[in-house]
């Protein structure tokens, strides 16, 4: 039931990259009309575009975690026979629960003291930081979901992806 939903929500937040990478591409080219054709801009593209790409990459990171597209460094786990390789692949993916989780509490305070101050960012579009800031956080939580429910998957016996030796 949680893999489902954690499945589900990853899923989501991938598509929601996904369009927030389109809009960023309508948004460059609107840019480059406007100065081309109309010698003026719209005065925020860099500020859009830097919200996007850290938009993009939070709400990516479950859904890369669940494809197993991360980086990774397999010295060690390619060499690893399946038994020790399932308490390093358990042990690593708890370790990202604790450690996500600790970064994503402190992320939450800063989302709600941005909220509570009405902090907004310093440029001509005075956008309200909580709102980039409340996506990132999102992409956070769902990363440690998709942590933690792996880490039950491979600690119930779920099948780990056989690793490519490379010479």
């Amino acid at each position: 039931m949680i893999a489902a939903i954690s499945d589900h929500l990853s899923r989501l937040a991938a598509l929601a990259a996904c369009i927030i990478l389109v809009a960023m591409a309508g948004l460059i080219c609107v840019e480059i009309f406007m100065r081309t054709v109309l010698d003026t801009s719209t005065f925020v593209l860099d500020e859009f575009v830097g919200y996007g790409v850290a938009s993009m990459t939070f709400l990516s990171l479950g859904s890369a975690l669940k494809s197993q597209v991360f980086i990774r460094v397999n010295l060690l786990l390619a060499n690893l026979p399946e038994g020790p390789r399932r308490v390093v692949e358990v042990a690593s993916h708890l370790a990202g629960v604790l450690l996500f989780s600790f970064l994503t509490f402190y992320f939450l305070k800063i989302v709600a003291r941005d909220f509570s101050r009405g902090t907004v960012s310093n440029s001509i579009a005075e956008v309200p930081l909580w709102i980039p800031e409340a996506v990132m956080a999102v992409g956070l939580i769902i990363f440690v979901l998709q942590f933690a429910t792996l880490s039950i998957s491979y600690l119930r016996g779920a099948p780990i992806v056989h690793i490519q030796k490379e010479l």
